[in-house]
């Protein structure tokens, strides 16, 4: 396969719209238009693509001031027919993004924090594997039943 990986662009944003309100990831496209406009908007997104396919996105933002050198991974899908390691190539890129933005503002990137639900073991398999760790868990999130897992990858304490 011939994959690339690059930022997110404006003419991106109708092929993100169509993957988040999937049946799968139970957004309307009301929402997922929400999601994706103010990722592009304000924060950071990132993809894979396959020819002109998105196969799979990350969606990134700072957690307060620069300072404290602290992002949140908001959302990271991976075609299911294509986790091949992909996955973690874009998260990997994404956190050399994220280096080289606290490293522009003169801050180092201490911690990302990421979640993902006790019940997805295909992410708690690629966060622990990029060197994540489990610190919390949040029950009963977000319904009865379906407990939340809080991992950090800790780069300078």
């Amino acid at each position: 396969m011939d994959e690339r990986i690059s930022n997110a662009i404006r003419r991106d944003v109708e092929s993100l719209i169509g993957i988040y309100c999937s049946p799968e990831l139970y957004h309307n496209r009301e929402e997922a238009s929400w999601f994706v406009r103010s990722y592009l908007d304000y924060h950071h997104a990132k993809v894979v693509r396959h020819g002109r396919k998105i196969i799979d996105a990350i969606f990134w933002n700072s957690i307060e001031e620069k300072h404290h050198g602290i992002t949140n991974v908001q959302d990271l899908w991976v075609e299911k027919s294509l986790r091949k390691g992909l996955g973690e190539k874009l998260l990997r890129s994404a956190i050399e993004d994220m280096k080289k933005l606290y490293s522009n503002h003169r801050h180092p990137l201490r911690k990302v924090l990421v979640t993902t639900g006790e019940n997805n073991q295909p992410a708690r398999n690629l966060y622990e594997k990029v060197g994540f760790n489990m610190t919390a868990t949040l029950p009963d999130f977000f319904a009865q039943d379906e407990n939340e897992l809080v991992y950090i990858l800790t780069l300078n304490p």
